[in-house]
C-alpha cells in the first residue's frame, strides 16, 4: 500500500520484481517467471501471478525493446522465498 492509500501492485523481493497480487491475501503454489535476455545475458527477471500476465508483459516489452528475448516458465513459489 502506498502512503496515499492506493494499492501498490509492484514490489521488490529478494532481487526479483513481483508484479501482481502480492500481499493481497491471495496465495499460490506456482508463479510465472519471465526472463528477459539481451546478447545472451539475463537482463531482467520478473515474477507474475498468472501466465496471462507474464505473456502480456513479454508482448508489450517485445514491442518496446525488440532486441530482447523472453522466456516464460512456471516455477514453484517456494523456490523464490519461504
Amino acid at each position: 500500500m502506498n502512503s496515499d492509500g492506493t494499492e501498490n501492485t509492484q514490489a521488490l523481493h529478494g532481487g526479483f520484481e513481483w508484479v501482481g497480487m502480492f500481499g493481497l491475501g491471495q496465495t499460490t503454489e506456482m508463479v510465472w517467471r519471465c526472463d528477459a535476455m539481451r546478447a545472451g545475458q539475463l537482463y531482467c527477471r520478473t515474477l507474475f501471478d498468472t501466465r496471462q500476465e507474464a505473456e502480456e508483459f513479454a508482448r508489450t516489452m517485445r514491442n518496446m525493446e525488440p532486441d530482447q528475448m523472453f522466456n516464460i516458465e512456471a516455477i514453484r513459489a517456494s523456490t523464490v522465498w519461504n
